[in-house]
């Protein structure tokens, strides 16, 4: 009797082994099926030098924020986070290094995930500011060849051109389609679509819903602008339920809309 359940006891050990084993070695996925942060809003940094937030959009695409004077204005940047089944993809950095240290620090703290990608949508401050300390750290950091040009230009560290070749990119569960529609607000802005959350991250070629102006036009085509707009609308406007725009409160396919009007005041 005692054999026996000797025997029954060291089976139960193997098989817990062999699980272990097996479960230990999976790489299939670095995100637990049960994943999800329940809070919406998080924060990190005593003063806008330092300070990031971010906001839910759902429990895998996260909005976040830097601020940086402009004009005298307190002015907000957005940004996003994607989280897919390989760790997170960045789009676009905060304004400056030190806030991109404290976005990936609070990122880690967060979602407990590494940042395996960075997308830069153009060359200015409020998109690339941060990249040295994504390529300190030896990041993946893609944009176009016209952004690579522009940040040469501007006096940043530059982007991997990876995305004139392949505009989609696969991560793990995730698709992240980038677009250059023409110039607009930059010669090179583009916007980032995930067709699995349906949400559009317009950048800087779009507008805030409140925003009464075309903000900064110092690199603009203002000619060419309406039609780039007009662009992205065709392409996203049956799909799009989320856009984003790169400063100011993000909501739907109206700021598209809002955009056009305020360019439209323009010609």
């Amino acid at each position: 009797m005692k054999i026996m359940i000797k025997r029954s006891f060291l089976i139960y050990l193997l098989l817990i082994c062999i699980v272990a084993i097996s479960t230990g070695c999976s790489s299939e996925s670095i995100v637990p099926d049960d994943f999800k942060v329940t809070e919406n809003f998080f924060q990190s940094g005593s003063n806008d030098n330092e300070y990031v937030e971010l906001s839910k959009i759902n429990d895998n695409v996260w909005v976040h924020t830097s601020y940086s004077d402009y004009k005298g204005s307190r002015s907000p940047s957005n940004g996003l986070l994607v989280i897919t089944s390989k760790g997170i993809v960045l789009i676009d950095t905060p304004w400056n290094p030190i806030q991109t240290k404290e976005l990936l620090k609070l990122t880690k703290d967060t979602f407990n995930m590494e940042i395996v990608l960075a997308v830069i949508t153009h060359a200015h401050a409020d998109r690339i500011g941060g990249i040295s300390t994504l390529l300190e750290q030896n990041m993946d950091v893609r944009s176009t060849s016209l952004t690579v040009k522009e940040a040469e230009k501007n006096g940043f560290k530059k982007p991997e051109p990876k995305l004139d070749l392949e505009p989609v990119i696969e991560v793990g569960d995730t698709v992240i389609e980038t677009f250059y529609p023409g110039e607009g607000h930059s010669k090179d802005n583009i916007t980032v679509w995930l067709p699995k959350y349906k949400v559009l991250f317009g950048g800087c070629l779009i507008k805030s819903e409140d925003s009464k102006d075309l903000g900064s036009t110092t690199d603009a085509n203002i000619e060419q602008w309406p039609k780039s707009v007009k662009n992205v609308f065709d392409k996203y406007k049956e799909d799009a339920e989320t856009v984003i725009p790169g400063h100011g409160k993000w909501g739907g396919i109206n700021l598209i809309e809002h955009t056009l009007n305020l360019l439209g005041s323009k010609q």
